[in-house]
């Protein structure tokens, strides 16, 4: 008996160890997940996506994002992704397109995400976030401006509202057909955020929108270091950039047939450097919204002569009859006689809805067109 029980340990050992190194094999650990990512020396992982199955870590873009950790750098070779309702809410994270395959395919060029225009492609909600490189459609089944390409921020009743998002970049993105393009919009504070050398064509409603946010009847504009520049936007029928912000500049951006080139709120802003052209209204300012706006250096081209191309109230307003106006100076304008100063049309609210013409002027036109 003694030598039977001993004989029956030993295979109980063995069994153990067997069924010990199975498992060990079977059973991946978190890190080995990722086949194809490259682990670099700081800890941080390059995570790989690719369409085809079999070439990268991920399939989906939206799996990726979900798995990323802090730091990581995410992929996208060269496909097409159907995909929309991606959030990006961990810091630190790029999200870079890739202009060739990783494996078989034939694909080439930057890789495409499509929505299907139900909610926002990609949603931005946390700090040194970089998206890059992509092609992004999104459908033209709901118009409303959440349903953008790349949404910045976070919305009643997100609830991440109360946090600072800064330190992000959207740059090198084709962006089209959507009801907007990129839509910006926080709950909370923001601060250096670029908006650089886009593409962004055929959105119904806006090509770039940047908006204050209302709480409980208060405004909480965008505020800190925002840079709008070196985009391209055409064929927006409403408005190129809506821009609603304090002591910003937009300039460097080459606006085409769109309904207005920009409309501009807030106050000490500098709009400068752009080229509008074919957009029946080339720069909309308010002095009921905004105040000591600078806009010099700007093209206007093919542009509607009698449209009216600024407002405000009466100058008997207390609330505003001491603020300082919009300034334009050394802007070039095609239809300029090239003697004396350029008028430009607006309008006066006397009393509640009724409007008279009104003007200002460019004093010191420009006689060429700017290199923008």
């Amino acid at each position: 008996m003694r030598i039977w029980g001993k004989v029956m340990i030993q295979k109980g050992l063995a069994v153990a160890v067997i069924l010990l190194f199975i498992g060990t094999c079977i059973i991946p650990s978190a890190t080995s997940e990722l086949t194809n990512s490259k682990r670099l020396t700081n800890g941080k992982n390059i995570i790989t996506v690719d369409d085809e199955p079999g070439d990268a870590d991920f399939t989906s873009i939206k799996e990726a994002v979900d798995y990323s950790s802090p730091g990581d750098t995410i992929e996208v070779y060269s496909g097409t992704y159907p995909e929309e309702g991606i959030r990006i809410v961990k810091e630190n994270i790029t999200l870079l397109g890739i202009s060739h395959e990783l494996g078989g395919g034939n694909d080439t060029g930057k890789p495409i995400i499509k929505g299907d225009g139900t909610t926002y492609v990609i949603k931005l909600i946390a700090s040194n976030v970089t998206v890059s490189n992509f092609i992004i459609e999104n459908s033209w089944s709901d118009i409303s401006i959440y349903c953008s390409c790349i949404r910045v921020g976070t919305y009643w009743p997100d609830e991440l509202y109360n946090i600072t998002i800064s330190d992000c970049i959207i740059s090198d993105c084709i962006i089209r057909n959507s009801s907007s393009g990129i839509f910006v919009s926080h709950m909370g504070h923001m601060n250096n955020i670029k908006i650089i050398n886009n593409q962004i064509s055929h959105c119904n409603r806006y090509g770039i929108y940047v908006e204050s946010v209302y709480i409980l009847d208060e405004v909480y504009t965008v505020t800190g270091s925002f840079i709008i520049s070196g985009n391209v936007i055409t064929d927006c029928p409403e408005i190129g950039i809506y821009f609603w912000s304090d002591l910003q500049n937009v300039s460097g951006n080459r606006i085409k047939r769109c309904g207005y080139g920009i409309i501009i709120y807030g106050d000490k802003n500098i709009i400068y450097g752009n080229d509008i052209e074919s957009c029946p209204v080339g720069i909309f300012d308010s002095l009921v919204l905004g105040h000591d706006n600078i806009i010099t250096k700007n093209n206007f081209k093919n542009y509607s002569r009698g449209v009216n191309w600024w407002m405000k109230l009466p100058f008997f307003n207390i609330l505003i009859k001491f603020r300082k106006d919009n300034t334009w100076k050394e802007n070039y304008w095609d239809t300029w006689i090239g003697v004396g100063p350029k008028i430009i049309p607006g309008r006066v609210v006397i009393w509640e809805d009724i409007l008279v013409p009104w003007f200002k002027f460019d004093w010191h036109p420009a006689k060429e067109p700017y290199d923008i």
